[in-house]
């Protein structure tokens, strides 16, 4: 589960040309770079960190200072208020890409009264799996890097984005069965380079299958007898498992992508034939999504990994590219194998600037993703454009 707020430490702060009331601050073992108030903070001040995609309570006086800039408001297609929260975002500031918000420890008294005597552990809720919510009884976990998404009330905002779309009349969603399976099937969330410094030396000898991140809604499609013995094939958005037909009678998008590639005839064959029940996992892009920025005129649904469920381990990507060539279902674009990512680049600003470049439709293309291609244990990655991120509007 992504931690979109975390316990950080001030590492150094540096200045910013032609900036008398701001400055650039770092932190240790992240490789993000938050602008902050000049002489707000000095290194080896612990912190609250918030990572960019982050939705806050808009109704905490703690942000009210974000409200002009960062408010953001879901609204029916009438105009009426669902919900108000404070967006965390990419932004530039005197040339400076700030990503991320860091506030003061001391400002949260709900952090602070957990922190144990020695100050270096926390009592932190535990957080069921597969619900996302907070259960009885108390987990001690070291204070710097503790996740207090849950604590602070923080919402990923493309999640809540999904989770509001059959009020605001968005095309994607559909209604539920369930919730998404993630106790069988890890979501498709990648973890971002930032968050990843120590991968320049755990990571040094690993090659990578180098694709293009595209820029949609993600749609996992399996067949697994284990998880749903009498409905045995599913369709999911990134948050549930959505049901074939809504109650109006229409049928979902991610379900039309099922028919269009004739993916539960071709699951079900694999698992007659060899016993193996797949979750394939793709990006969903075309017109209505993510403002169709390639201007697609149909809808796509391109395969980017495969789990094998029966195993509950992750398919290497060779397996996931020959396995969509002979069942004819698209891929993401692949750009480079075997590729020793941390050998080729120095640090994480160079992997970020490798990200920035467009699709083969000329745009501005939103990253780029990196999976293990050796013989090692299955690792994956992402790393966002920074210039893509600055252009989005949404």
């Amino acid at each position: 589960m992504r931690k979109l707020a975390s316990i950080a430490t001030i590492e150094k702060l540096e200045p910013i040309e032609g900036a008398d009331k701001i400055e650039a601050a770092m932190m240790k073992g992240k490789g993000w770079r938050v602008v902050v108030g000049k002489g707000e903070f000095k290194p080896g001040d612990k912190i609250v960190y918030f990572e960019i995609d982050s939705a806050l309570p808009a109704d905490d006086p703690r942000y009210e200072f974000l409200k002009e800039r960062c408010l953001k408001k879901f609204c029916t297609k009438s105009g009426a208020v669902l919900k108000e929260v404070i967006r965390i975002r990419t932004i530039k500031l005197r040339g400076v890409i700030s990503q991320g918000l860091i506030m003061p420890l001391e400002k949260f008294e709900e952090i602070t009264s957990r922190i144990s005597n020695d100050g270096q552990s926390i009592g932190l809720s535990a957080v069921d799996e597969e619900t996302g919510e907070q259960l009885p009884g108390v987990v001690i976990e070291p204070l710097i890097g503790a996740d207090v998404t849950k604590l602070l009330k923080v919402e990923h905002y493309d999640e809540l984005a999904e989770a509001l779309r059959p009020q605001t009349g968005a095309s994607i969603s559909g209604d539920a069965i369930s919730s998404f399976p993630s106790v069988q099937i890890p979501k498709t969330d990648e973890e971002r380079i930032q968050n990843l410094g120590e991968y320049f030396e755990t990571m040094r000898d690993r090659t990578f299958q180098v694709s293009v991140k595209f820029d949609g809604s993600s749609v996992t499609m399996a067949y697994s007898p284990t998880i749903d013995a009498e409905q045995p094939f599913m369709v999911c958005s990134r948050n549930l498992r959505l049901k074939p037909e809504t109650a109006k009678g229409t049928v979902p998008l991610p379900w039309l992508m099922a028919a269009k590639y004739k993916v539960e005839e071709k699951l079900k064959k694999v698992y007659e034939e060899t016993g193996k029940e797949l979750a394939v996992q793709g990006e969903l892009v075309g017109p209505g999504l993510q403002s169709n920025r390639d201007l697609l005129t149909e809808h796509e649904w391109d395969v980017f990994r495969i789990y094998n469920v029966t195993d509950q381990e992750m398919m290497d990507p060779t397996f996931t590219e020959a396995f969509c060539k002979e069942h004819g279902l698209q891929h993401v674009t692949v750009l480079a194998h075997n590729v020793p990512v941390f050998k080729k680049f120095k640090d994480i600003d160079e992997i970020l600037k490798f990200a920035e470049g467009k699709t083969s439709r000329g745009n501005e293309r939103e990253g780029v993703v990196f999976k293990s291609d050796d013989n090692g244990p299955y690792v994956s990655f992402k790393a966002v454009s920074n210039r893509y991120l600055l252009k989005q509007k949404d």
